[in-house]
């Protein structure tokens, strides 16, 4: 099923279903599908689960404009399947006035496919009150979604290699303060985990230091050039048995700021293209291009992972 343009209503079953197909990991889509700071940004404008999210997590989401709706979670099996059941502002939950919204997850490809299922309108009342409800969150579910496809949009992007200027840029949200995200970066042991290099730095990291990074038994200098607190990190490296980085060497550049609800935007520029023999530049540029996606998506489920 391919990406739909709305939710539609099937009358006769009392529900409503939508579809979207994104170009994104399918462990991001979960992330900002039920991380209650992610989901304020696309759903309402609140998501508070005090105990946190899992199957029984009792909440809610707000609206400025309709209040808090009570919420609870009632499946929860990372990273395929979420379902929570929500009623009615200032009401306990009960089946007669809440509905069940499933989602469900799939990669295909590239891409990760989300489907909404809302069930559980006849019990709403009337039939008149039911169908009214199927037909309000119905423009709901078409409003939210596109929402939430502009949000991973911002969250989640490949990398853009540019050949005439020689560059590869990459940007990627991580839903943790910048001052996490930063020590994660710049930690030696953590970039061991996240990027899979073992970074040697003797006497520690610091500006006009070189160190190595370790690939298969084979290591390559890396000069920092920037180490600036929580907001630039950037370095020049070198090639395989090269003691410092050569004339062939790129630049990488991390900057850090931070986002609208207290996360970090990370956005890595590699540089110095030019400088490699143009005849195996593009293959190379293509092969660090992917390889941004690879590391940048590495450092967001390592940050994400640990408890600070």
């Amino acid at each position: 099923m391919a990406h739909e343009s709305a939710a539609t209503t099937d009358e006769a079953a009392m529900r409503v279903t939508r579809t979207i197909e994104v170009r994104a990991p399918i462990d991001v889509v979960w992330e900002t599908l039920t991380d209650p700071r992610e989901l304020a940004e696309w759903f309402g404008q609140r998501a508070e689960f005090p105990g946190g999210m899992r199957e029984g997590a009792e909440g809610s989401f707000g609206w400025e404009a309709h209040g808090d709706f009570p919420a609870v979670v009632e499946r929860w099996e990372p990273p395929h399947a979420f379902a929570f059941r929500w009623g009615a502002p200032g009401q306990p939950i009960r089946e007669d006035n809440s509905t069940l919204a499933a989602f469900s997850l799939q990669r295909d490809g590239d891409l990760t496919r989300l489907t909404v299922v809302e069930t559980g309108f006849e019990h709403l009342g009337d039939e008149a009150a039911g169908r009214a409800a199927l037909e309000d969150n119905r423009q709901g579910w078409t409003e939210e979604l596109d929402d939430f496809v502009a949000l991973l949009a911002r969250r989640w992007t490949p990398s853009i290699v540019d050949p005439a200027a020689g560059t590869i840029t990459r940007t990627l949200d991580i839903a943790a303060p910048k001052q996490r995200v930063w020590r994660h970066l710049t930690d030696p042991a953590s970039i061991e985990t996240w990027w899979g290099h073992p970074a040697v730095f003797p006497g520690g990291m610091r500006e006009g230091v070189t160190g190595t990074f370790e690939h298969e038994g084979q290591r390559w200098p890396v000069a920092i050039r920037i180490l600036r607190e929580a907001e630039t990190f950037a370095f020049r490296w070198g090639a395989f048995g090269e003691a410092e980085p050569g004339p062939e060497a790129c630049d990488v550049r991390f900057d850090l700021e931070t986002t609208e609800h207290g996360g970090t935007r990370v956005t890595v520029v590699e540089s110095g293209w030019m400088r490699v023999p143009a005849a195996e530049r593009d293959e190379r540029m293509q092969g660090n291009g992917g390889g941004w996606e690879i590391v940048l998506d590495g450092l967001r489920r390592h940050v994400l992972a640990v408890a600070a």
